[in-house]
């Protein structure tokens, strides 16, 4: 892929240039987005490179198991030191738009010149330095592929076990332990690759999956008894609001894959969670069969993601009034 090579040459460039190279996953973190980022930090770091990884949230408790954590910059206020000098270049990791760093928009938007690396359908037209593979199953394919380019050009081993762990977790996580739609011949031919490292398999598909909390064995229980079903069951909607969280004594974590469960029903087209946040934004997940572009319809409110699994965030409405009018949108294609 040209913009793989295009951007191996441009990050190696940093070594003579004494540039620093910013890393920034998407707000939200999680195990794509996380793991990519940390496998390509390392990596750089291991080529001479200047790197950093800021990060203006505590990691997800399902994502603590990951090496290389304290290798990440905590952000506080505006400042940030690595990039005090102003030689430095943003990298964007499984995202594409500033808008996606949350509180970090500003200091990636400081930069003197910005990079993609994203698998996710473009809002707009990608440039030359956005480097977009949307057949890619996670961000982890795009950054395996920048490691062996990287190798290449340098004649040096990157890919270790510490890196291919994390690298692993990042395709687990987003192929849903290779299950999903978007598991391709690449992505199993890259897990073969890492599993040559003797990586523990199993502990990262049990913290990824399976390992739960009281609060989230509540908050499932009570989500999945007040489901709302529509459209003749093609459609299945869960909200949450703060009282319910407070009253299952649940957490954000707790309710990451809950949405796969309501997708699974038998003839259900469209899964809806609908998450009130304190400060009064709603989030919403979306995931989708086949039948039904969920991508296409995030970005309607300026959202986005892929085909069958996307997301946005409504401001401006009630939590009700959210649930009406994603249905009422829904049913229009439906």
């Amino acid at each position: 892929m040209k913009g793989i090579e295009r951007l191996a040459d441009r990050l190696l460039a940093c070594r003579q240039t004494d540039e620093t190279v910013c890393i920034f996953p998407h707000v939200n973190i999680d195990g794509d987005a996380l793991g990519s980022a940390l496998a390509l930090l390392l990596s750089l770091r291991a080529l001479g490179v200047r790197a950093c990884l800021p990060l203006d949230e505590p990691v997800p408790a399902k994502l603590d198991f990951l090496p290389a954590l304290d290798q990440i910059s905590l952000l506080s206020g505006s400042a940030f030191p690595p990039c005090s000098d102003g030689r430095w270049l943003a990298l964007l990791v499984d995202c594409a738009q500033t808008i996606r760093l949350g509180q970090r928009q500003a200091l990636s938007e400081q930069a003197a010149e910005r990079w993609t690396l994203d698998h996710h359908i473009p809002r707009q037209q990608p440039g030359s330095q956005d480097v977009i593979d949307t057949s890619a199953a996670a961000a982890a394919e795009l950054v395996y592929d920048l490691i062996l380019a990287l190798e290449h050009k340098t004649r040096l081993v990157l890919l270790g076990r510490v890196v291919a762990t994390l690298l692993m977790a990042a395709l687990i996580s987003d192929t849903g332990g290779f299950v999903y739609s978007n598991t391709k011949k690449k992505t199993f031919a890259i897990a073969s690759q890492l599993m040559d490292d003797d990586i523990n398999l199993n502990e990262i598909t049990y913290r990824l999956f399976h390992r739960s909390s009281q609060g989230r064995l509540r908050l499932m229980g009570r989500l999945f008894s007040e489901a709302r079903f529509s459209y003749g069951g093609r459609v299945a909607m869960a909200t949450v609001s703060p009282q319910t969280m407070q009253d299952c004594q649940a957490t954000d974590d707790d309710l990451d894959g809950i949405i796969s469960h309501l997708r699974d029903v038998a003839g259900v087209e469209l899964a809806v969670v609908l998450r009130l946040q304190a400060e009064g934004e709603i989030r919403v997940n979306l995931r989708s069969g086949a039948s039904f572009d969920v991508s296409r319809f995030a970005g309607q409110f300026g959202g986005g993601g892929h085909a069958r699994a996307a997301g946005m965030t409504l401001t401006q409405l009630t939590l009700e009034e959210a649930a009406a009018l994603i249905l009422q949108k829904a049913g229009e294609l439906l």
